[in-house]
C-alpha cells in the first residue's frame, strides 16, 4: 500500500514526501511537472528510493484512478494547486478554479473510487482574507477570501467536507501559510516566490534590500509547515477537522531583515516608503494562525526560529544557485 502525494513535486509537496518517505512510507508524487530535478533528488537523499514519480492532470479523473490501481494507493495527501495571487490572477483566475475545485473533486472522487479511507487536503491561510494584524486567527473564524485564489481554497475546502460526509472518508483539512525554506524556486508551476525567497537571494549577492512596506507575516519554514502536514495525516484519531499550519506569531518584515542580518553578516536593508510591492502583502494583513489546536491534538509546535530557517535557507541556495 502507498500514499498518493498531488502536487508532490512542489515546494510543500516535496518536504511532505521526504518526511514521509524517511518514516519509511512508499509514496507516490502526482505532478503536472516531469519527475525530480537533480535538487529536489539531492534533498531527497537515499529516502528517494520510495518514492515514485508519476506525471498527471489532476482534472484526468481516469488518469488519477489508474495511477492509483497501478500503485496500489490507501491514503490520499492533495497538494496540488494553482497559486493566483497578486499580478498572476487576471491571468490565473479561470485555471485556479478549474484545478482548485476541480481537481480536488477529482481526486476526492478517484479516492472513493478506489476504496481510500484517508484524505489530507492542503488548503490556504487566505481563505481567511484580511483581518485584524494583531488577533490570532482560530480554525472557526469567519471566512472572508478576497481573491480568486482564497475563493477557490475555500470552495475546495467545503467540497472535501462533503465528500467526507458523504462516503465516510476520515481525514482533514490543513490551512498552510506562507512557508519559505530550501527547495523554493521559480519554475513553470510556480512563478511568485515568497519574499524570503528575494531577500535570501539579495543577501547571498551582497545587494543592499529596499523594503517598501515594513508588514507583518507568519512566515513558516517549510519542514515545519509539512511536519504539521504529516502529524495530522498519520493521526489515527482526529478531534477536529481543520488544522492550521504556521509558526504561529507574526514577524514584521523588518525583523525578519535583521535576523537575517545577523545570519548574514555585512546584509543591509533600508526602510524605503516609496518602494514597489506587490498589492498582495498589504491587501492580505491578517493575524497569525493560532496553533493551539494542532499543538494540543497533533503535538505540533515549530521547530525552527526564523533565525534557524534563515539560515538553513541561505546554506540550500549556496548549494544551489538560482
Amino acid at each position: 500500500m502507498s500514499i498518493l502525494v498531488t502536487g508532490g513535486t512542489g515546494f510543500v509537496g516535496i518536504h511532505v514526501i521526504a518526511q514521509l518517505a524517511e518514516l519509511g512510507e512508499p509514496v507516490v508524487a502526482l505532478s503536472a511537472e516531469d519527475g525530480l530535478d537533480d535538487a529536489a533528488r539531492d534533498f531527497l537523499g537515499p529516502g528517494g528510493e520510495r518514492v515514485a514519480c508519476v506525471k498527471g492532470d489532476v482534472l484526468d479523473l481516469d488518469a488519477v484512478r489508474a495511477v492509483m490501481e497501478r500503485h496500489d494507493v490507501d491514503r490520499v495527501i492533495h497538494g496540488a494547486a494553482i497559486t493566483a495571487i497578486g499580478d498572476l490572477e487576471p491571468d490565473a483566475a479561470r485555471q485556479a478554479a478549474l484545478v482548485n475545485v476541480g481537481g480536488t473533486a477529482t481526486v476526492l472522487e478517484a479516492a472513493r473510487l478506489a476504496g481510500v479511507k484517508r484524505f489530507v487536503h492542503l488548503s490556504s491561510a487566505s481563505v481567511y482574507g484580511a483581518t485584524d494584524p494583531h488577533v490570532p486567527l482560530e480554525e472557526d473564524a469567519v471566512l472572508e477570501p478576497r481573491g480568486i485564489y482564497g475563493i477557490t481554497k475555500r470552495a475546495g475546502e467545503d467540497v472535501v467536507r462533503r465528500y467526507f460526509e458523504l462516503f465516510g472518508i476520515a481525514g482533514a483539512i490543513l490551512r498552510l501559510s506562507a512557508p519559505y525554506g530550501p527547495l523554493e524556486r521559480p519554475n513553470p508551476l510556480r512563478t511568485v516566490m515568497s519574499p524570503v525567497f528575494h531577500w535570501c537571494r539579495a543577501a547571498l549577492k551582497g545587494q543592499e534590500v529596499e523594503l517598501a512596506d515594513d508588514l507583518p507575516r507568519d512566515l513558516t519554514y517549510v519542514s515545519d509547515t509539512a511536519r504539521c502536514v504529516v502529524l495530522a495525516f498519520l493521526e489515527p484519531h482526529l478531534n477536529h477537522q481543520v488544522y492550521n499550519a504556521s509558526c504561529g506569531e507574526n514577524h514584521r518584515f523588518s525583523d525578519i531583515l535583521a535576523a537575517l542580518a545577523r545570519v548574514r553578516p555585512g546584509f543591509r536593508f533600508r526602510l524605503e516608503k516609496s518602494g514597489a510591492l506587490s498589492p498582495f502583502f498589504r491587501d492580505s494583513l491578517r493575524g497569525p494562525l493560532s496553533m493551539k489546536r494542532a499543538r494540543e491534538d497533533l503535538g505540533f509546535t515549530p521547530q525552527y526560529d526564523i533565525e534557524t530557517g534563515l539560515g538553513r535557507y541561505l546554506e540550500w541556495l549556496e548549494r544551489h544557485p538560482i
